[in-house]
């Protein structure tokens, strides 16, 4: 955003794409960068994220990637805009001979930025592009796609009727504008309407005001959270929840609490669970009783088999070769079994060829055990296994069936569903990392171990560049490392398992 100075006060803000998707996400954070650029307030620091800064490497690769294919497409009809403002930017679409533009500045009544691409269609229209790492058309990507597209209408450009976007499964996807205009009409309306009515204030956004939704997951939101004991740190409390919640004047999580008159838009149950919630999250933690809990609901769980599997995916969401527009590979499905002792038997995959491989293994191996325990089960915790599993199975066109099975039949089993529907613990999530103090014990996982999901991704990636320059010592280190922590993935879901027999019965 910017803010032209008008006699020395600040006049009325000009938008980006990048405010357009920050008012969508979260409005306190677009206004605490609002009150940054006007000297109101420091910045919030950044917190740290390897996973999200590669991810904005795989973007950018990604749009380089895009780029040249179409430059070689377009061959020299082709200009870099990169540098030039928008009215150059607009003189050089006039020119017969250009096809195509790439990082084209644009600009309108209160909105400025730069599309990733200007196609010239057969009709001498221009095609408005954006490249996206995503495999599906999100709804920032086509609101950001559309501003662009209307900022070049409004200065009389002959723009197709439709916008486009590159995205990151290698598909073209093309969305008529008028059905994404309404979309942005009320999306750019509401952040002009929420900059404006903070400007004519003239104070500091404060933390809590109803008006403002918070996305509770930003670095700007989690600082306040914490700060304050925020209500929106309570498991279950959504954004839109907590708006209700600070209505009635409930702002933290001890007031919460204690709530026992009626919240109004809030069901009197959904109050009662909230409350309870609340009330374990301020238990503090003793070294008897490191996590509080309660249960309940009676658990619904299998009778346990000695051919019961433990099962946890380790995948890479970025990963691509050059022959496959597909990206991400499920690089390890570890399966932990106690019929011999505990036993982890891991199937890796490093490449497509070696994932299909894999898949196969892992349901034969499945369905060998089925024949020999015919009540066993495979445990996991939250639904990625099971979605990940259905996806491969399309994705390699092999055991589509077979896995359609284990799910109707049951034998997936998964522990998140099971602990929501009948425990209540004293932490704000509800991840399994967050749970193990309940039952792992003097075996809690090395914290300066991969301890994460988003760890894991980013140790890949390291395994994979080792391979790369050779190095084979350092490329084994990280295999044993990822090992070690789906391993210990697996063992956490064992003990869950036996942690909700025995007090969740």
């Amino acid at each position: 955003m910017h803010y032209p100075l008008l006699d020395g006060v600040p006049g009325p803000p000009t938008i980006t794409a990048g405010d357009l998707r920050a008012g969508r996400r979260c409005e306190f954070d677009l206004l605490v960068e609002a009150d940054v650029r006007l000297g109101r307030r420091e910045a919030v620091p950044s917190t740290p994220d390897a996973v999200r800064d590669r991810f904005g490497a795989a973007g950018r690769k990604w749009e380089a990637q895009v780029t040249e294919r179409l430059t070689h497409e377009h061959d020299d009809g082709v200009r870099d805009a990169r540098g030039l403002d928008s009215e150059a930017t607009l003189r050089l679409l006039t020119d017969p001979s250009v096809r195509l533009v790439h990082q084209a500045a644009v600009r309108a009544d209160r909105f400025t930025g730069r599309a990733d691409h200007l196609v010239r269609d057969d009709d001498g229209r221009w095609i408005v592009a954006e490249t996206k790492l995503a495999r599906s058309a999100h709804a920032h990507a086509l609101t950001q796609v559309a501003a662009y597209a209307e900022a070049l209408l409004e200065a009389e450009v002959d723009v197709a009727p439709f916008v486009r976007l590159h995205l990151g499964d290698g598909s073209v996807v093309d969305t008529a504008l008028e059905d994404v205009a309404q979309d942005l009409a009320i999306v750019r309306s509401r952040v002009l309407e929420v900059l404006e009515t903070h400007l004519r204030e003239g104070v500091p956004v404060a933390w809590g005001d109803p008006r403002w939704r918070a996305c509770l997951r930003c670095d700007a939101c989690r600082a306040e959270l914490a700060a304050s004991g925020d209500v929106g740190l309570v498991a279950g409390v959504s954004s839109y929840r907590r708006r209700l919640l600070l209505q009635a004047g409930v702002p933290t999580a001890s007031a919460l609490a204690q709530r026992t008159d009626p919240v109004e838009g809030v069901e009197p149950e959904d109050l009662a669970v909230m409350s309870a919630q609340a009330r374990l999250q301020l238990v503090e933690p003793t070294p008897q009783a490191p996590l509080a809990f309660e249960v309940h609901t009676p658990a619904v769980l299998p009778e346990p088999s000695p051919g019961d599997v433990f099962f946890d995916f380790e995948g890479d969401p970025m990963w691509r070769d050059d022959f496959d527009d597909d990206p991400g590979l499920e690089y390890l499905f570890g399966c932990l079994t106690t019929d011999e002792g505990e036993r982890f038997t891991p199937f890796w995959a490093h490449d497509r060829a070696a994932e299909r491989r894999a898949l196969v293994d892992f349901v034969d191996w499945v369905a060998q055990r089925r024949r020999r325990w015919p009540g066993m089960h495979v445990y996991h915790y939250a639904r990625y296994e099971q979605s990940a599993l259905t996806r491969l199975a399309s994705r390699h066109d092999v055991y589509r069936d077979e896995v359609a099975a284990l799910i109707a039949d049951e034998v997936l089993v998964d522990l998140y569903a099971v602990v929501r529907s009948s425990v209540r613990v004293g932490s704000p999530s509800y991840s399994i990392k967050r749970l193990e103090p309940l039952y792992m014990g003097a075996d809690l996982r090395d914290p300066d171990g991969v301890t994460g999901g988003g760890e894991s991704i980013v140790e890949y990636q390291r395994y994979r560049e080792a391979v790369t320059r050779g190095d084979a010592a350092g490329a084994a280190e990280r295999l044993t490392d990822l090992r070690e922590y789906n391993e210990y993935d697996c063992l956490s879901t064992l003990r869950l398992r036996d942690w909700l027999l025995d007090h969740a019965a």
